[in-house]
């Protein structure tokens, strides 16, 4: 995936050609002076997005295990 920068100042005048850019595939990076403020890229929606915050973390294997005596009297209104 090709990838350009663009300042603040000229992705507010440029916006539209990088809604364009990234709808073709492209990464565009908005920089704040030499520092990374935001993305922008192309939008999939036919794939799945991972799980909230946990993305890319996966979940431990032991999650729902039934010995958390906690989580059963949760479970069970007590």
């Amino acid at each position: 995936m090709s990838q350009i920068s663009y300042t603040i100042s000229e992705a507010r005048k440029n916006f539209t050609e990088i809604l364009e850019r990234a709808n073709r595939g492209e990464e565009i990076i908005v920089m704040r002076g030499n520092d990374a403020y935001a993305r922008i890229g192309p939008c999939d929606l036919d794939s799945k997005r991972p799980f909230g915050l946990l993305r890319g973390r996966g979940l431990p294997n032991d999650l729902f295990d039934e010995g958390d005596t906690e989580q059963s009297t949760t479970n069970s209104g007590e």
